[in-house]
Protein backbone atom coordinates (compact mmCIF):
# COMPACT_ATOMS: atom_id res chain seq x y z
CA UNK A 1 0.00 0.00 0.00
CA UNK A 2 1.42 3.45 -0.85
CA UNK A 3 1.66 6.14 1.61
CA UNK A 4 -1.26 7.96 -0.58
CA UNK A 5 -3.58 5.19 -0.21
CA UNK A 6 -3.20 4.17 3.75
CA UNK A 7 -3.73 8.83 4.24
CA UNK A 8 -6.72 8.28 1.89
CA UNK A 9 -7.78 4.52 4.25
CA UNK A 10 -7.02 6.91 7.12
CA UNK A 11 -9.37 9.34 5.65
CA UNK A 12 -12.31 7.47 5.86
CA UNK A 13 -11.90 4.78 8.36
CA UNK A 14 -14.45 3.90 10.81
CA UNK A 15 -13.99 6.51 13.92
CA UNK A 16 -13.95 4.17 16.29
CA UNK A 17 -11.61 2.22 15.27
CA UNK A 18 -9.53 4.53 13.72
CA UNK A 19 -9.22 6.16 17.45
CA UNK A 20 -9.06 3.06 18.96
CA UNK A 21 -6.25 2.00 17.18
CA UNK A 22 -4.26 5.40 17.86
CA UNK A 23 -5.09 4.26 21.69
CA UNK A 24 -3.37 1.18 21.46
CA UNK A 25 -0.49 3.04 19.38
CA UNK A 26 -0.26 5.50 22.81
CA UNK A 27 -0.28 3.26 25.06
CA UNK A 28 2.75 1.87 23.76
CA UNK A 29 4.82 4.39 25.37
CA UNK A 30 5.97 6.34 22.15
CA UNK A 31 6.69 9.75 22.24
CA UNK A 32 4.17 11.99 20.35
CA UNK A 33 4.10 15.90 19.82
CA UNK A 34 1.66 17.43 17.43
CA UNK A 35 3.24 19.68 14.51
CA UNK A 36 0.46 21.22 13.00
CA UNK A 37 -3.21 21.26 13.83
CA UNK A 38 -5.68 19.99 14.31
CA UNK A 39 -7.75 22.54 12.35
CA UNK A 40 -10.75 22.75 10.33
CA UNK A 41 -10.02 24.00 7.13
CA UNK A 42 -12.01 24.07 3.80
CA UNK A 43 -11.29 22.97 0.30
CA UNK A 44 -13.07 23.60 -2.79
CA UNK A 45 -14.11 20.74 -5.01
CA UNK A 46 -12.94 21.02 -8.70
CA UNK A 47 -14.53 20.11 -11.56
CA UNK A 48 -13.46 20.23 -15.40
CA UNK A 49 -15.97 22.22 -17.68
CA UNK A 50 -16.04 19.94 -20.82
CA UNK A 51 -14.55 21.74 -24.12
CA UNK A 52 -12.83 24.74 -21.94
CA UNK A 53 -8.94 23.36 -22.55
CA UNK A 54 -8.78 22.25 -19.03
CA UNK A 55 -10.18 25.47 -16.91
CA UNK A 56 -12.56 24.10 -13.96
CA UNK A 57 -15.52 25.55 -11.68
CA UNK A 58 -15.80 25.29 -8.31
CA UNK A 59 -18.86 23.22 -7.31
CA UNK A 60 -18.71 23.89 -3.79
CA UNK A 61 -16.14 23.29 -0.61
CA UNK A 62 -16.34 20.66 1.97
CA UNK A 63 -15.18 20.87 5.38
CA UNK A 64 -12.00 18.73 6.59
CA UNK A 65 -10.14 18.70 9.68
CA UNK A 66 -6.21 17.92 9.47
CA UNK A 67 -3.13 16.94 11.66
CA UNK A 68 0.86 16.47 11.70
CA UNK A 69 1.94 14.51 14.73
CA UNK A 70 5.42 13.06 15.08
CA UNK A 71 5.86 9.64 16.63
CA UNK A 72 9.41 8.74 17.91
CA UNK A 73 11.05 10.96 15.46
CA UNK A 74 8.54 9.80 12.38
CA UNK A 75 5.98 12.57 10.82
CA UNK A 76 2.30 11.04 10.42
CA UNK A 77 -0.36 13.05 8.75
CA UNK A 78 -4.14 12.95 8.89
CA UNK A 79 -7.51 14.17 7.59
CA UNK A 80 -11.20 13.21 8.16
CA UNK A 81 -14.36 14.52 6.62
CA UNK A 82 -15.84 17.71 8.63
CA UNK A 83 -14.88 18.98 12.00
CA UNK A 84 -13.41 15.41 13.82
CA UNK A 85 -10.50 16.90 15.57
CA UNK A 86 -9.87 13.15 17.41
CA UNK A 87 -10.41 11.17 14.05
CA UNK A 88 -7.49 13.92 12.98
CA UNK A 89 -5.23 13.39 15.17
CA UNK A 90 -5.93 9.77 15.55
CA UNK A 91 -5.54 9.31 11.81
CA UNK A 92 -2.03 11.14 11.64
CA UNK A 93 -0.76 8.83 14.95
CA UNK A 94 -1.30 5.87 12.65
CA UNK A 95 -0.02 7.16 9.56
CA UNK A 96 3.29 8.34 11.78
CA UNK A 97 3.05 3.91 13.24
CA UNK A 98 2.97 2.72 9.73
CA UNK A 99 5.57 5.05 8.44
CA UNK A 100 7.89 4.23 11.07
CA UNK A 101 7.32 0.96 11.00
CA UNK A 102 6.07 0.18 14.42
CA UNK A 103 4.81 -2.46 16.45
CA UNK A 104 1.39 -1.78 15.17
CA UNK A 105 2.27 -1.10 11.27
CA UNK A 106 0.21 -4.38 10.88
CA UNK A 107 -2.74 -3.34 12.44
CA UNK A 108 -2.85 -0.15 10.43
CA UNK A 109 -2.45 -1.59 7.34
CA UNK A 110 -5.15 -4.09 8.47
CA UNK A 111 -7.76 -1.30 9.11
CA UNK A 112 -6.31 0.80 5.98
CA UNK A 113 -7.51 -2.22 4.00
CA UNK A 114 -10.64 -3.25 5.29
CA UNK A 115 -11.74 0.39 4.78
CA UNK A 116 -10.51 0.15 1.21
CA UNK A 117 -12.99 -3.00 0.98
CA UNK A 118 -15.96 -0.96 2.69
CA UNK A 119 -15.37 1.84 0.25
CA UNK A 120 -15.29 -0.26 -2.89
CA UNK A 121 -18.42 -2.18 -1.65
CA UNK A 122 -20.24 1.00 -1.11
CA UNK A 123 -19.28 2.73 -4.57
CA UNK A 124 -20.03 -0.73 -6.34
CA UNK A 125 -23.36 -0.67 -4.66
CA UNK A 126 -23.72 2.88 -5.87
CA UNK A 127 -22.97 1.84 -9.22
CA UNK A 128 -25.46 -1.23 -9.52
CA UNK A 129 -28.10 2.05 -8.42
CA UNK A 130 -27.06 4.25 -11.32
CA UNK A 131 -27.15 1.49 -13.39
CA UNK A 132 -30.64 0.18 -12.94
CA UNK A 133 -31.54 3.78 -13.27
CA UNK A 134 -34.00 4.64 -16.36
CA UNK A 135 -34.91 7.95 -17.96
CA UNK A 136 -37.76 7.88 -20.47
CA UNK A 137 -38.24 10.96 -22.34
CA UNK A 138 -41.34 11.24 -23.47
Amino acid sequence: MTPEQRYEALAAADARALEALADRILAAGVQVSVADGPESVSAPVRVCMPGSQGNTVVLGHVALTRCSVVVNGTRGDGIRPGCDFPGAVAAAVCDAESERGGALTTDVTELCMATRREVADRRSEWADLVAMTRLDVP
